[in-house]
C-alpha cells in the first residue's frame, strides 16, 4: 500500500513538473505574456462577467448530472449534488486531466446510494460522455457551416475528420446501448458473459440501457451541454474582442474550443494545465494562420477562473466527513453493488 502511494505521488509530481515546463516554455517563447492580463484588468466589468458566466456553467453542468441521476431512478437534488460538483472541480486541480474530479464524484455518489452504486457511478460516466458528445456536435456544426475554410487547410481537414469520428463513435455507442433488439439478442449475452468481470459489465450495460426509458432527460442533458459549451465560447469571444482580436468569430471558436477542451481532458497534467495552452496555441495558428498569444491566454483565463471556483470545492471537501447515506437520498430501484 505504501509503495502504491509513493508511486502515485511520483506520477502526480512528474505530471505537475511537466505542466510547469510547458507553461515555462510558452512564457519563454512569449506565447504567454502579462500584457493581455494587464489589459483585461483595466476593464472593470470583464472579470465579474467571466466569473458569473463560469459559475452559471458549473451550475448547469450540475443540473445536467442531476437529470441523468433521475433518469437512472436515483432521487437527489441540487443541494446534495452541487457540493459534489464543486469538490470534483477542486480535485481537477490535483489530478491529471480535466476529468480527474469525476473519480471523486463517483466515489461520493456511490457511497451515498449504496443500494445502487453502479448506477450512481454510471451517472458520472454518462455525464462526461454526454458532455463530449455535445462538444462533438457543436464542432461538427461549425465544420458544416465553415466548410470552405476547413477544406482549405490539411490540418483543419484532419481535425474535422476527428470531430466526425467523435460524433460517429458516440452515436454508435448510444445506439448499441439503448437498442432493445441488441440487448435481447443472444449474441450480446454470450459476448458479455465471456468478458472478465462480466457481472459488473452486465450491470453497467443494464444501467446505460435504462436511459432508453429516460430519453427526455438524456436529450435535455445534451441540450444543456451545448449551452455550457456555448457559454465558454461566449467568454472566449468577449475576451478576444476586448483584446482587439476582431478576426475571431463565434464560428471559429465553435470549431476550435471543443477540440481544445477535449485535449485538456487527456490525463497528462493536473486540470489539463500546460497541455491546454500548447493545444490552443496550435489550434489558433492552424485556423488563423498567424502566431498569436490569444489561444494560450484564453484557456489560461478559463483555467484560472475555474481554479478559483474550485476553492469552493475545497471548503465542501474539508467539512465533509465522507459519503452521507441520508434517508432523503434513496434510490427508487436497487442494483446491488
Amino acid at each position: 500500500m505504501r509503495k502504491t502511494r509513493v508511486k502515485q505521488l511520483l506520477i502526480s509530481g512528474f505530471k505537475l513538473v511537466f505542466a510547469v515546463i510547458l507553461i515555462g516554455l510558452l512564457i519563454r517563447s512569449e506565447k504567454i505574456t502579462a500584457a493581455p492580463f494587464v489589459q483585461m484588468s483595466q476593464i472593470p466589468w470583464l472579470a465579474p462577467l467571466i466569473f458569473g458566466l463560469i459559475f452559471l456553467l458549473i451550475f448547469i453542468n450540475n443540473y445536467r448530472w442531476l437529470l441523468l441521476l433521475k433518469g437512472l431512478g436515483i432521487d437527489s437534488n441540487v443541494r446534495q449534488t452541487l457540493p459534489l460538483t464543486f469538490i470534483g472541480l477542486f480535485f481537477n486541480l490535483a489530478m491529471p486531466g480535466s476529468v480527474g474530479g469525476d473519480v471523486i464524484k463517483a466515489y461520493y455518489i456511490a457511497g451515498e446510494h449504496h443500494h445502487s452504486r453502479l448506477k450512481a457511478i454510471t451517472s458520472v460516466i454518462m455525464d462526461r460522455i454526454v458532455g463530449f458528445y455535445a462538444m462533438g456536435l457543436l464542432g461538427l456544426g461549425a465544420v458544416l457551416f465553415n466548410i470552405e475554410k476547413i477544406l482549405s487547410s490539411h490540418q483543419l481537414r484532419v481535425l474535422a475528420v476527428f470531430i466526425g469520428a467523435i460524433v460517429g463513435g458516440f452515436s454508435l455507442f448510444f445506439t448499441l446501448g439503448f437498442s432493445k433488439t441488441i440487448k435481447e439478442h443472444s449474441w450480446t449475452e454470450k459476448l458479455i458473459t465471456k468478458m472478465p468481470m462480466h457481472q459488473i459489465w452486465k450491470r453497467m450495460y443494464d444501467a446505460i440501457h435504462s436511459f432508453r426509458n429516460s430519453r427526455k432527460q438524456f436529450g435535455l442533458g445534451i441540450l444543456l451541454s451545448m449551452i455550457c459549451h456555448s457559454l465558454i465560447i461566449l467568454c472566449f469571444l468577449i475576451i478576444s474582442r476586448q483584446l482587439g482580436y476582431s478576426e475571431v468569430t463565434a464560428l471559429s471558436l465553435f470549431f476550435i474550443v471543443p477540440l481544445g477542451l477535449v485535449a485538456t481532458a487527456i490525463p497528462i497534467s493536473p486540470a489539463g494545465i500546460g497541455v491546454g495552452q500548447a493545444v490552443f496555441l496550435t489550434l489558433f495558428v492552424w485556423y488563423f494562420g498567424n502566431d498569436s498569444e490569444l489561444g494560450p491566454t484564453l484557456i489560461t483565463v478559463f483555467q484560472v477562473v475555474q481554479a478559483i471556483w474550485g476553492l469552493v470545492g475545497a471548503y465542501f471537501y474539508f467539512v465533509r466527513k465522507g459519503p452521507q447515506r441520508t434517508s432523503v437520498m434513496k434510490s427508487s430501484s436497487a442494483l446491488g453493488g
